[in-house]
């Protein structure tokens, strides 16, 4: 079969199309022809040589995957023919995947492949964010930074059905339509606009219930001084930090040095709460998964979310989506294509 790898850390052209061995499915497991592939940000770190946990250099990367299953090997929930969502660690952007039949969970008759492709990375890590450590409650108000990107998108759709007030930032303006295009109440362009300053008159100073916040560094500090009292911060992703790290190994020191720190004293003395998301330390308690994906196809079918889907790669083009992510010029989810 062909196979996307990443070679070792480095620029775009690191990713590379390669044979591998046809996998052969264990007892329990699935033998799935893949159909669509996530692109997640997490394969830019990765590429980067910035993420932990991740297999020897050259592998096959890969979050989530739809496809349908091709031979069944003692698995009593998924058959044979059955069009399935895949989530794993590694190995999803292949032609074919062995994996355990409890990482699969099985597609709505309405979903297409790029759809349900488009879904398990972020959509989870928005509704956990949002509802298992965010406690999101009816009307609160809620800031999204990145928001026009996967995760973002993803979380503002979740949130709207708690009827949340929305702040959204983006760096780039012709993004803030697309913003307003989704539900977000109050776009800010962060490179324009002070979204502390835009928070404080739009809540009478009183702040945000809950924030996501995948960038860190002064967008934390701020992010924090911006919370109510009782408001939490959901810090999943450091992009301030890994931003061209790997390349300027000054700037990254200095970075690591003065990234903030939580004081316990002051949480309590602020009534304001921290959290840290990292999905794929969830991965190890499949129940947890299935029982989020559950919800998430529910909310599909109901029509309450449906993924943005700006551009659709033949998994061939890896690097050149890879290039695409890394600009910052992407909307919504990326998707790789593995048939015609």
């Amino acid at each position: 079969m062909l196979a996307v790898y990443i070679t070792g850390p480095g620029k775009p052209d690191v990713v590379q199309i390669r044979q591998a061995p046809d996998p052969k499915p264990r007892p329990g497991q699935a033998l799935v022809r893949v159909e669509a592939a996530g692109l997640n940000y997490a394969e830019i770190v990765i590429r980067k040589g910035m993420y932990p946990d991740v297999p020897k250099f050259p592998f096959i990367p890969g979050y989530e995957f739809s496809g349908v299953v091709e031979r069944n090997n003692g698995c009593t929930k998924i058959g044979e023919g059955d069009r399935v969502i895949g989530v794993t660690m590694f190995g999803a952007q292949a032609e074919y995947i062995a994996i355990d039949e409890a990482q699969l969970i099985r597609m709505p008759a309405n979903m297409s492949y790029k759809q349900a492709a488009a879904i398990p990375v972020n959509y989870l890590t928005a509704y956990y964010a949002l509802f298992r450590l965010g406690n999101l409650r009816q009307g609160e108000k809620v800031l999204i930074h990145s928001c026009a990107g996967g995760v973002g998108t993803a979380a503002v759709q979740l949130a709207l059905t708690r009827k949340a007030e929305l702040f959204g930032t983006t760096s780039r303006e012709e993004k803030m339509e697309y913003l307003k295009k989704i539900g977000v109440h109050h776009p800010i362009n962060y490179r324009q606009d002070n979204f502390r300053t835009i928070i404080a008159d739009k809540t009478e100073s009183k702040g945000v219930n809950l924030t996501l916040d995948p960038v860190g560094g002064a967008t934390f500090r701020k992010s924090y001084k911006a919370l109510a009292s009782g408001g939490r911060i959901i810090s999943y992703g450091v992009a301030d930090l890994m931003a061209g790290s790997r390349f300027n190994l000054p700037r990254l020191l200095w970075k690591f040095v003065t990234f903030p720190a939580v004081r316990t004293l002051n949480l309590i003395q602020s009534n304001k709460g921290v959290f840290g998301l990292s999905l794929n330390r969830l991965l190890d308690n499949p129940d947890n998964i299935q029982s989020a994906m559950a919800e998430l196809l529910e909310l599909f079918e109901k029509g309450s979310i449906n993924p943005e889907i700006s551009k659709v790669y033949n998994f061939k083009e890896a690097a050149q989506a890879h290039k695409h992510l890394e600009s910052g010029e992407s909307i919504g989810k990326l998707i790789l294509k593995f048939t015609k």
